[in-house]
């Protein structure tokens, strides 16, 4: 069987004719007529996208309770967490020359300096800028390029109650742990020269973008019968956690939102494939 592929992997299954054309699933708990809602966000897209879905801001103002993976300003933790670290250039010993002084160059103006991420860090970062430069997700005239976010924000700014599945320091661990505590620069030089040559040839662009496109249009295969990767620290272990948060929160409330990313929805182990094992009906909403 396949398996869905971990945060690192871009390569994905776009159109089908099995495909399910939403983003926006309906929760309908056992006995009761009240209905819930479930949205898989792509992280890198704009306010644009959400403002032309005009049903998900409906939906989630007439939210009793909106669940986000988080709902700490986790953006300045980081960042703040980062900055305390003791600067490590070690990283000048094991990249590429060529690699080195492009990412020095590109990386100026990063609040968070290279010499203070860890290796699987900067591997996300330079993930989130491609996406965010060029796969289309976000539109020169939006005013914020994080799509959870901007849904976190208009939460806030309607007093509508938020909780949150974990803290910003889960997600940092499970990010640090995707290839192992033993990931040194070392190892990760060949991953970063790959990532390097993307930005200086779109030779793989169409590749690395097909999530996005797909995701913008609509246009995707949730795999409920695919098999997760053992021990996945992004997907598998993470939802392992939500669920009984996740349904505590469905059981105490007459309607909420669950907000995640869209790999959580994926597969055997995904919140939808979950909740219907339980006797949740969970279907898909379609939208214009």
């Amino acid at each position: 069987m396949k398996k869905i592929p971990g945060l690192l992997v871009f390569t994905f299954l776009l159109t089908t004719s099995f495909a399910q054309n939403t983003i926006l699933w309906s929760i309908q708990k056992p006995g009761s007529p009240q209905t819930s809602y479930v949205l898989g966000t792509f992280h890198q897209t704009g306010n644009s996208f959400v403002d032309g879905k005009p049903v998900i801001k409906e939906l989630l103002l007439q939210s009793d309770i909106v669940i986000f993976e988080s709902v700490e300003d986790k953006y300045e933790k980081v960042i703040n967490v980062m900055l305390q670290r003791p600067d490590d250039f070690s990283y000048r010993e094991f990249l590429l020359k060529e690699d080195l002084e492009f990412l020095e160059k590109f990386s100026k103006y990063w609040k968070v300096p290279v010499s203070k991420q860890k290796p699987a860090e900067l591997l996300v970062k330079l993930q989130q800028e491609y996406v965010k430069m060029n796969c289309g997700g976000v539109k020169p005239t939006d005013t914020t390029s994080h799509m959870d976010d901007y849904l976190l924000s208009l939460a806030r700014n309607n007093n509508v109650r938020t909780e949150g599945l974990e803290s910003f320091a889960d997600q940092f661990e499970a990010i640090n742990s995707i290839n192992g505590e033993d990931f040194t620069w070392e190892k990760a030089k060949d991953a970063v020269h790959v990532w390097v040559s993307n930005f200086q040839d779109d030779k793989n662009q169409s590749e690395i973008c097909g999530l996005t496109q797909a995701y913008l249009k609509l246009r995707l295969d949730y795999q409920f019968n695919a098999k997760c990767a053992e021990n996945d620290p992004i997907l598998l272990k993470r939802n392992e956690k939500w669920m009984p948060l996740i349904k505590d929160f469905i059981q105490q409330n007459n309607s909420l939102m669950i907000i995640v990313g869209l790999y959580h929805l994926y597969g055997e182990c995904g919140i939808i494939s979950q909740l219907r094992k339980d006797g949740y009906t969970v279907k898909p909403v379609k939208l214009k």
